[in-house]
């Protein structure tokens, strides 16, 4: 994790890890809306139509009242009635109605407002093929209705038409008694059933009307709704919606570029700023903050374009080896990184050449025996040098001028023991030779964690200097290195945060990395452990 999330953020703090992780809400926005914009252009279109109707639900709608409205709650009245469009028995209707094969499209209802009025809507891939059924539904639903009510005065008739014909036996039968008494007591018969007969008899005709006003309501009814608005032809699909699907894509991926690239600088502890790498370093002092820069030519920058802002980093790294000059002798000064990629070899050809520029005599010793590149920045022969004189050659012959006040040993062979031949007698006689001729000896080694190197190199000079990568070197890495140096005691001076800033990988040639370093000890296992990332040239 970051240490920097240990501290309270800014909007600032905020913007910046936005810029430095720009390309992850670019790529999560350009690949969202184009793969929106893609679905929907693969979409098939869909129209919609709708039709409204007044469905009645608080009077009746018969003639002479003889239904009762639901005058209960209004809005579950319309509820019920929609449930009722959207009914089985309805698209069966439509089915009929329109001679369909197979079952239409489901239709939708919903109340317009707190009004009586239901909007019935239908889908469908073609426009008039959705305008047809949103009209025929409205029509099937009031079919359906009138049928069931005309049904329900049908069966009210019926029930009344049994009353009547009961009430019609009963009068027979009070008829018929007074007709089968005697002569002489017919009279009396039909005087004592007289008003039982008058009461059937108004019941029956009370009856025979209602039986009758239900008959002529059958015949009028007209179901409970009617046709407010038919369906119109839809002029648009309502999907895909190419536009809204886009700007809705674009605000969910924007979210979701920002939520990766947030979480993403979380958990991503490269060092990017100078209180990060004091931090890590235990308070050691950064030395120097070198830009992304490239230069025009496989030279160094200080050569290649001297006036150069990065030059005037280096300028001012010399500026500060020199103030430690006054506490403590430093003429030999080893500059390494954690791992290749650093930029390691950058900085220490470009610190000999502002320390030449300011009129000292410098040499520059190619120590990385594994990997040496100096001779590529100066253009010189690497077949004889440090290596030679390791085996017993004088050195100062093998010493090649390369710039004013500069001179240049490079690597020479590549030996097969790099490690014991850079901590040997041998090495520390040829460091004190160059000492006595020149006033700064600069030595380029081999990354820390890949091999040990200069881990064993480190007990024979004055001054360690720990070169790391900006948004590169975690800090873990560099840890570990200084772990190493310090488990020595070497004299480390301090750092250099390299290629700090907006811009390209700079580099200075194909440093491609210390894959063949695998299998020298325990300081290249732990180099796998630290780092399984590619690094840049140097």
């Amino acid at each position: 994790m970051n240490e920097n999330a240990e501290r309270e953020l800014t909007l600032r703090d905020y913007a910046r890890v936005v810029a430095r992780r720009k390309w992850i809400v670019i790529a999560a926005v350009g690949t969202t809306v184009l793969a929106a914009l893609g679905m929907s252009a693969l979409q098939n279109p869909i129209y919609e139509a709708s039709a409204q109707m007044l469905v009645v639900t608080r009077s009746s709608d018969t003639v002479f009242g003889n239904a009762s409205g639901n005058a209960g709650n209004p809005e579950r009245a319309v509820a019920t009635e929609i449930k009722v469009l959207e009914s089985e028995r309805v698209a069966d209707r439509v089915r009929t109605d329109l001679d369909l094969a197979a079952e239409p499209p489901p239709v939708s209802g919903r109340a317009v407002g707190a009004t009586d009025v239901i909007n019935a809507s239908v889908q469908s891939g073609d426009a008039t093929t959705a305008r047809i059924l949103a009209d025929a539904y409205v029509n099937a639903y009031i079919s359906v209705k009138r049928e069931q009510s005309v049904n329900a005065l049908v069966a009210a008739g019926t029930e009344l038409q049994k009353k009547v014909t009961e009430l019609q036996q009963k009068v027979e039968a009070i008829d018929q008694t007074v007709l089968d008494a005697p002569e002489e007591q017919r009279a009396q018969v039909e005087a004592d059933n007289a008003g039982e007969r008058r009461i059937l008899v108004d019941q029956q005709a009370l009856f025979n009307q209602k039986l009758d006003e239900l008959q002529v309501d059958a015949a009028l009814t007209a179901g409970s709704a009617q046709v407010v608005r038919q369906a119109s032809q839809p002029a648009s699909p309502i999907e895909p919606t190419p536009l809204r699907t886009a700007a809705v894509a674009l605000i969910i991926s924007l979210f979701l570029g920002l939520a990766a690239a947030f979480l993403l600088d979380y958990l991503d502890d490269s060092i990017r700023t100078r209180d990060d790498l004091e931090r890590v370093s235990g308070g050691l002092p950064v030395l120097g903050i070198v830009p992304i820069d490239p230069p025009p030519d496989n030279r160094p920058i200080s050569i290649s374009k001297p006036a150069d802002f990065a030059v005037e980093t280096y300028r001012g790294l010399r500026t500060s080896l020199q103030f430690l000059s006054l506490d403590a002798e430093v003429h030999i000064l080893q500059v390494t990184s954690p791992l290749s990629g650093d930029g390691k070899t950058t900085t220490a050809a470009n610190l000999a050449v502002v320390l030449a520029q300011a009129g000292r005599r410098v040499v520059l010793i190619d120590a990385d025996l594994r990997k040496p590149r100096l001779h590529e920045l100066f253009s010189v022969d690497p077949s004889q040098g440090l290596t030679t004189a390791l085996l017993g050659a004088p050195v100062q012959p093998l010493v090649q001028r390369v710039f004013e006040n500069l001179d240049l040993l490079p690597s020479g062979p590549v030996p097969p023991n790099p490690s014991e031949m850079l901590g040997s007698r041998q090495m520390r006689a040829v460091l004190a030779a160059l000492a006595e001729s020149y006033e700064f000896v600069i030595v380029d080694s081999a990354p820390v964690l890949p091999v040990t190197d200069s881990v064993a190199l480190s007990t024979l000079v004055q001054g360690v200097l720990l070169v790391t990568k900006a948004g590169s070197t975690s800090s873990k890495q560099i840890s570990d290195a200084l772990m190493l140096l310090r488990r020595v005691q070497a004299p480390v001076l301090g750092t250099v945060l390299n290629k700090s800033g907006k811009g390209g990988h700079g580099g200075y040639g194909g440093y491609s990395g210390y894959g063949g370093y695998g299998g020298y000890g325990a300081a290249a296992a732990m180099a796998d452990e630290t780092s399984a990332a590619s690094v840049a040239p140097v």
